[in-house]
This record gives C-alpha cells, structure tokens and sequence, in this order.
C-alpha cells in the first residue's frame, strides 16, 4: 500500500473511532437503564459526560496540533481513548460507569477535528468536499455496523459496548507510521480571521443545532418512540440498533453523492436543505403509527446527516487560514461537542416537562431557526 493510500486508510481509521465513542450508546444505554434502574434522561448523562471534556480540550488540542503536529496529539488522544475502553470492564456501578465516560471522552476530544484536517492539509476544492463525503460515509457505515454490534454485546453483558474504545490503542499504531509529524499546510499566513468571523459563527451555531438534534430527539429519544409503539417487543436493543443503523446506511449512501452535488449546488444551499430534512425528520417520528414506518423519517435523518455535516467542514475549512486550520476545525468541533452535550440536557428537560411529543416539536422548531439562521449567510 502506497503511503498516501495509507494515510486515507488511517484517517478513516480515525473516523471509525468517532463513531464507536458515540453511535455504539443507544443500545448500550437501553442496557444501562434496564441495569441500574434510570430514566432515560439520567442515562442520557452518559452521552453529556463523554463530549463535555472536549468542550474545552478540542480547540487547545487544536491549536496543540498545529504548533506540534496532528501525528503528537493523535497518538496522546487514542492511547487515552484505548485505556478508557479497558477500564469499562471493571465498571460495577453507574458512578464508576460516568468516569469510564469520562476518560473516553478526553480520549476522544481531538479525534473528530483532526481526522477532518488532516483531509484539509492535502485536499482542496471539490476534491476535499468529494473527500470530506466519503468520509463522512465510512463514519456512517461504522455508526450502521456499531450499533448493531452493540445491540448483541449489550445482549450478552452491559459492559461490553462501552468497552469498544480499546481498539483505539490499535489506531495509535497506525497513525505513528502513516501521519507526517507536521503537514505541509502549516507555513505561515498573513489571512485572519476578522473578515469571516460572522459566517463562521453562523456555521459554528448550525453545528450546535443540528448535533443537539442527533445527540437529543435522534440517539436518545427514539428508542423511546419505539417502546411506545412496541412496548413487549423481546428483541428491544436489537430494534434499536437497527434503527440507528438504518439511518447510517442513508447517510452513506448520500455522503457518497455531496462531491458530486457540490458541482452544481452552492454548498449553502445544501447546508439549508438538510435542515429542513431535520424538520420534516423530526415530525415525522412523532407521527407515524409503527416500528416499520419509522423507517421513513429514519432515512430522511440520515439524508440530512449526509449534506449537513461535510458541507459544514468544508465550508470551515475554506474559510481558515493554513496555519491556523486545526485551530479553526476544532471550533467546529467544539461547536458540534457544544451540541451533543446540551443535546440530551436540553431535551431531557423537555421530555420531562412536555414528554415525547414537545421533545421532536421542539427539534423541528430549532431545525427550523437553523434554516432561517442560514439565510443570513447565503453569500459564505
């Protein structure tokens, strides 16, 4: 294998670990709450806990990594990462179980930035979006595969999904001989920041939507929607895991088109349209009668996941300058931590004001500011 094949294999490597640290849990939290006995909006802290230590480590590990290299900061997060997967198995109590999330998640605190600017640093134009897209798919098909795998090992011991990160001390292997210690793209830039600050900001307030709805409604919320349509089903976790599946399967499947949509439609517009995907996604859930049905809205999430978020990064990216683009890329992902943590806060205290119906009424509403907020940036 070339070493540039190599490189594209281990940023999707890195990718993949994204996902295990989020897209394994609803199975896995189902497995928590039947466990411990808690609601879902208590179980729900185990996916605040894992993004909360990026909240403030994503954007230092960013600048970390363009002053001393993607290859330093990777290695540290994974190894990390990988020790929080094996202290899983010791986890007896749901206490011990939110420090396990804990330490994963400031495993996994750079990863989702760095995996994207490292396809920065050697793509560019439409071949960093069409980029950007398939790796956005391999992310999907992991998070089709991941919860599926969940569903089973939370069948045989609740402990096991949560022990997944362990893998990431095999990434850490791979990223030490394939990642340059420093990327060509860090020479020195006289570009700031000042000129795109409010579209930037525009793009950073989508990305907190938009992930609060994936991390709130979508991850928490509809193996909710599930029990109340199927509330004896025996292979509960399996139902989910297919679920959130089904949805990735969407999302890769047009991730792999963004590149080529990008050619004839202003990523913008791509942007907007995948919010009002949200919308309709969000209603829909609440609407239909049966498990089987829910399939609709399922795939219409994932079709929004699929312009939403390479379109963001790329749109990020360009607006960066090349010294400072770890640095810029991991706001987004701060933005998108931001997001999944207040995602499950936020729509668990409506759940508990307003049950299930205000919580996807509610995510409509804010897929709905988030188009409407992007009208504002239609020139980016």
């Amino acid at each position: 294998m070339s070493r540039h094949l190599l490189l594209i294999a281990t940023i999707f490597a890195l990718t993949l670990m994204v996902g295990v640290g989020t897209s394994t849990m609803p199975p896995a939290l189902a497995a928590v709450q039947r466990q411990f006995g808690v609601t879902p909006d208590v179980a729900g802290v185990l996916l605040s806990v894992f993004t909360l230590p990026g909240l403030v480590l994503t954007p230092l590990l960013g600048y970390g990594a363009d002053r001393l290299g993607r290859r330093t900061v990777l290695i540290g997060s994974l190894a990390v990462f990988g020790i929080g997967g094996i202290a899983a198995l010791w986890a007896s109590h749901f206490e011990h179980l939110v420090f396990v999330r804990l330490l994963q998640g400031i495993g996994a605190a750079a990863l989702g930035a760095l995996n994207v600017t490292l396809i920065s640093d050697f793509f560019s134009g439409t071949e960093r979006v069409r980029l950007l897209g398939y790796n956005h798919s391999v992310l999907s098909i992991g998070t089709a595969v991941l919860p599926v795998i969940s569903g089973f090992l939370a069948a045989i011991e609740w402990r096991l999904p949560f022990a997944l990160p362990a893998v990431g001390l095999i990434v850490a292997i791979a990223v030490a001989g394939a990642v340059p210690s420093m990327p060509h793209s860090q020479t020195r830039s006289e570009s700031t920041l000042g000129t795109v600050q409010r579209p930037l900001i525009v793009l950073l307030v989508v990305s907190v939507i938009t992930y609060g709805l994936l991390f709130g409604p979508f991850l928490n919320y509809v193996q909710e929607r599930i029990r109340s349509i199927e509330p004896t089903s025996p292979v509960l976790y399996q139902q989910i895991g297919f679920m959130v599946g089904a949805m990735s399967v969407a999302t890769t499947i047009a991730a792999l088109f963004v590149g080529r949509l990008s050619e004839r439609v202003r990523l913008i517009v791509l942007l907007r349209i995948a919010c009002l995907l949200y919308a309709a996604a969000m209603v829909l859930f609440l609407i239909m009668p049966t498990y089987a049905l829910l399939l609709v809205p399922t795939v219409l999430f994932g079709i929004a996941q699929a312009f939403n978020q390479p379109v963001v990064q790329a749109l990020v990216a360009a607006l960066a300058p090349p010294h400072r683009l770890a640095t810029v890329l991991s706001l987004n992902r701060t933005a998108a931590l931001l997001g999944q943590t207040l995602g499950p806060l936020v729509f668990g205290v409506v759940y508990r004001g307003a049950g299930i119906r205000g919580v996807f009424l509610s995510g409509a509403l804010f897929a709905l500011i988030a188009a409407l907020i992007l009208r504002t940036n239609e020139k980016t």
